[in-house]
Parts: C-alpha cells; structure tokens; sequence
C-alpha cells in the first residue's frame, strides 16, 4: 500500500535510506522543483516530486498550491496500490493519507 510509504516519509520515520535529494529554481516560471528518492528495508524504491511557487501570496488560502507526485520506482517485486499518485497540496495529501490509513486498521 502505497499510503504506508509515504506515511513513512511524512512522519519522518527512521526505516529508510535517503537515496538522493535534488532542488531545482526556475526563475522564469517562479518555481522551485525539489525531487527526493528513498530506499526501504524492504528493497522498495519511493520518489516524490514537488513543485512550488516561489512567490507567496498572501490570500488567506489555508492550503496553497502545491504540486506533489509520488511514484514507486523500483517494487521488488511487490504488490504496491497505487504505483503514482498526485497531489495539488498538502491538505489533499494529509487527508488522503488519513482515509487511506483508516480503512487498513
């Protein structure tokens, strides 16, 4: 379950190796690209893509825009659901995270 992993990364759990971390500043599109890869115990692979404005806009959003992409890139050969998933902000995630985790207790 893919939930489980992120949860993982998100909690800043320690069972997982940090594979690479990479920041990138668009400054004629204003957007700041940051991509990070993790190896678990398990031998699966997680890479997150995260796309941000670099200008804030203060406009009482409680949620800005904020692109993430999560996506299994090596399985090791397990059943992983769902293998990609986006977000368009970190409150889509948080909750999408906490309905996916409450319906495997």
């Amino acid at each position: 379950m893919l939930a489980r992993y992120i949860s993982q990364i998100v909690n800043q759990e320690d069972n997982y190796q940090i594979l690479t971390t990479q920041k990138f500043l668009d400054n004629l599109t204003e957007i700041t690209r940051e991509t990070h890869t993790w190896l678990f115990p398990d031998g699966v692979i997680l890479k997150c893509t995260e796309e941000i404005e670099t200008e804030y806009y203060d406009n009482d959003a409680q949620c800005p825009e904020h692109w993430i992409t999560w996506e299994i890139v090596e399985s090791n050969n397990k059943l992983i659901s769902p293998c990609r998933k986006e977000f368009f902000n970190l409150c889509q995630q948080s909750f999408w995270l906490k309905m996916q985790l409450a319906n495997k207790i």
